[in-house]
């Protein structure tokens, strides 16, 4: 009896020395993993008892959260530097334009009309400032929860027939007659400014941007309100499709380096926040963007 109780003491006395040597060898790998970032290692341990196994299940847990954090932090940090740059060169550039204009301004050679013309120029290009500026504005303010929309009932049916028209001129410029496709009496809950700033964000895309014939449509499908803007877009490619909603990323920007490609952008979150949808679909050379409402 005393011999049997003997190898038992033996056994346990070896089996915590393993358990101990193994808890110091976890312990340093622990600390190891804590200081190497991007690590996916996970801890094992030969011997264990359920109650170690599930230790070492708790900690394998919270070290993926720390190498998953550590990669959205990466992420993020690279996403910050590139919007940095960005956000520089889509300041920089018009500064740089207004700049020289100025500096022609001051010559006592121009003519009346090349006063004009160059004044002209500088009244568009503190637009463009302007409307870069409360974009950034408007995107930081979105993706923070500071964005909260105030919804309310609203016939989206009169309100986009009311935004068209205000746009008249710009397309008589243009030297296009937008196509209708309204369904009256459609209703929605919107907010009405985040609802304003989408349809003119559109709009304004279509000038910009857009060839040919346009058309605009509101119709209902399976009880949902669906409005969509839709001209040719020539100048596109199918790569370029998937990319247009990125913050930043534009066609005309890999092309001749600049516009911000933010609207876009703000329109997706704006769709989000409201519970719609946004997709854009490109077929035949025609882009069309469409929100689908609750």
């Amino acid at each position: 009896m005393v011999y049997i109780l003997g190898v038992v003491i033996v056994i346990l006395l070896g089996w915590i020395f393993l358990i101990k040597k193994q808890l110091r060898t976890t312990t340093a790998k622990i600390k190891d993993i804590a200081r190497r970032r991007g690590s996916n290692e996970q801890l094992t341990m030969d011997i264990a008892s359920p109650e170690v196994r599930q230790l070492l299940l708790t900690v394998n847990e919270l070290l993926d959260a720390k190498s998953k954090t550590e990669r959205k932090f990466q992420m993020l940090n690279k996403e910050l530097r590139e919007t940095i740059e960005n956000v520089s060169h889509d300041l920089r550039t018009p500064l740089t334009s207004l700049s020289g204009y100025l500096q022609l301004m001051e010559r006592d050679t121009l003519t009346p009309e090349e006063r004009e013309k160059y004044s002209l120029i500088i009244k568009n290009k503190i637009q463009t400032l302007t409307e870069l500026v409360e974009n950034f504005f408007v995107l930081s303010k979105l993706s923070s929860d500071e964005g909260k929309l105030h919804l309310e009932s609203i016939d989206l049916s009169n309100f986009v027939t009311e935004a068209v028209a205000s746009y008249y001129e710009d397309f008589s410029k243009k030297g296009v007659q937008p196509e209708l496709e309204m369904e009256p009496g459609i209703k929605i809950n919107a907010d009405y400014k985040a609802l304003q700033r989408m349809v003119d964000n559109f709009i304004s895309n279509m000038l910009k941007h857009g060839e040919g014939p346009m058309k605009i449509s509101l119709t209902t499908q399976q009880g949902k309100a669906r409005l969509s803007f839709a001209n040719q877009a020539s100048h596109l490619t199918d790569a370029d499709i998937p990319r247009l909603i990125e913050r930043f990323y534009t066609a005309d920007r890999v092309r001749s380096g600049n516009n911000t490609g933010l609207g876009l952008a703000i329109i997706d979150l704006l769709a989000k926040k409201s519970g719609a949808s946004f997709a854009v679909d490109f077929e035949d050379s025609i882009l069309t963007f469409t929100v689908v409402f609750k």
